[in-house]
């Protein structure tokens, strides 16, 4: 287990595991409070800006996602991850999905995943001007090209989905 001392102790933090877990009904008032605790987590914890900055738009991003396809409901929450242990980070967030929207997500993810990051990105972009009134689905690409990680999508028992994002710090 890493201590706060661990943390804030001079030398490589990056040998450390910090990791932050959260639980919260998806709502658009929540996304900017909790992107900016992200970007704080991990701007304190690795002492590098360009990190914090990838983090927020992770977090920001696939949090976005999530409160736009949710399903409504009382039993409807979003857990939000960040992980990283040596040079690795992992930030991930789950929902409990639009069934509507499952199919579309895992394609793009598929896709972007054969793409290259940048290519996809500008890609997402181009479908975003020719075709205003169809979702643009632009943050994943802006996760893997500005965030420089990996995506993934799991799907969980209980029909909950685990967008995840992997890459190098």
């Amino acid at each position: 287990m890493v201590t706060p001392e661990a943390i804030s102790h001079p030398g490589d933090v990056r040998q450390a595991i910090p990791m932050v877990f959260m639980r919260f009904r998806p709502a658009w008032v929540y996304i900017d409070g909790i992107q900016e605790f992200g970007r704080f987590f991990c701007q304190t914890t690795f002492r590098d800006e360009q990190i914090a900055t990838r983090a927020r738009i992770i977090i920001q991003e696939t949090l976005e996602n999530a409160v736009k396809y949710s399903t409504p409901g009382p039993s409807s929450e979003l857990e939000l991850s960040i992980f990283a242990e040596g040079e690795h980070i992992e930030i991930s967030v789950s929902s409990l999905p639009d069934p509507a929207h499952l199919d579309t997500l895992k394609q793009e993810i598929a896709w972007l995943s054969q793409a290259d990051p940048e290519s996809a990105y500008f890609a997402a972009f181009e479908r975003a001007a020719s075709c205003p009134d169809s979702p643009s689905r632009l943050g994943l690409a802006r996760i893997r090209y500005e965030g420089s990680v990996e995506l993934s999508v799991g799907e969980m028992s209980d029909g909950r989905i685990r967008i995840t994002a992997r890459g190098s710090i």
